[in-house]
């Protein structure tokens, strides 16, 4: 079972290094993904203003993928060692709550900037 966890520990770091690189492209190219901050029904050429919802949502999304990565790699080295105990339930528990905020954030800034 330990494996099963080592697995998904390891998928959400992976999932953290790539929310990581949508921040560098929304923060350094000014290029949004699609796959991650809309929904496929929503295109980014509709957007009334790009450049202020990349300006909202780019420091939301590097906090974000922060967090992932950091619960991934605690996860894994929980995983690993068993060196944080109870305070891995913590972790977990911050990650939802971090994923909760983010979908509530991506979502009031979608209907901000998308008619």
């Amino acid at each position: 079972m330990d494996s099963m966890f080592s697995l998904m520990d390891l998928v959400i770091a992976v999932c953290g290094v790539y929310i990581l690189y949508v921040w560098y492209l929304m923060k350094f190219k000014g290029e949004i993904k699609e796959n991650i901050l809309l929904p496929k029904d929503v295109k980014v050429n509709r957007c009334k203003d790009k450049a202020a919802y990349i300006a909202e949502m780019a420091p939301k999304v590097l906090a974000y993928g922060c967090i992932v990565v950091v619960c991934g790699i605690i996860g894994i080295a929980e995983d690993l060692f068993h060196f944080f105990g109870n305070a891995y339930l913590i972790m977990l528990a911050a990650f939802l709550l971090a994923t909760v905020l983010f979908v509530m954030q991506a979502r009031k800034a979608l209907k901000k900037y998308w008619p």
